[in-house]
């Protein structure tokens, strides 16, 4: 395993799924082309990271624009950055050492990312007194259906929030 997901954790319990499972993505893709199977690795980078970036980034939009986040536009545009990584720079899954690479950067993209950027808006909610409200408005994590893919692939490995 690459990353072990503590860092992503900010207190609402969705949101900390989706960060997990955005750690677990890309541990699953670093094991698979670790033993090989680079097919398979290319189908989850395509099938689970880059649509579940898409997503989980739209539903984290979604609710700071419901609740009034100021710095919206500043947060979205750092979105489309990673965005980019995500599409362009990750997409080199030739073999593992260049995708840990690359999943390093990426990671310490989103490491960094929600420390900082990510905090501003928890914090913005709590000030205004709705961050159990904005919690609660998800209900529940956005979903793949590789779920359970992703637990075989990772065994123990596997990331999930802690009830």
């Amino acid at each position: 395993m690459i990353f072990k997901g503590e860092e992503v954790i900010n207190g609402c319990e969705v949101f900390d799924a989706e960060h997990l499972m955005l750690v677990n993505l890309i541990n699953a893709i670093h094991k698979l082309l670790k033993e090989g199977k680079k097919e398979e690795a290319k189908r989850i980078f395509k099938e689970g990271l880059v649509k579940y970036t898409e997503k989980h980034l739209a539903h984290e939009e979604e609710v700071m624009e419901k609740f009034g986040y100021p710095d919206l536009d500043k947060h979205k545009k750092a979105h489309e950055i990673f965005k980019k990584v995500i599409t362009e720079d990750m997409g080199k899954l030739e073999d593992a050492k260049v995708f840990a690479s690359e999943a390093a950067l990426a990671m310490g993209w989103v490491f960094g990312h929600i420390k900082k950027n990510d905090r501003k808006y928890v914090e913005f909610f709590k000030e205004k007194g709705c961050w159990e409200e904005a919690c609660k408005e998800l209900e529940k994590p956005v979903e793949l259906g590789i779920e359970e893919e992703l637990r075989e692939i990772l065994g123990e490995e596997f990331l999930e929030i802690k009830k």
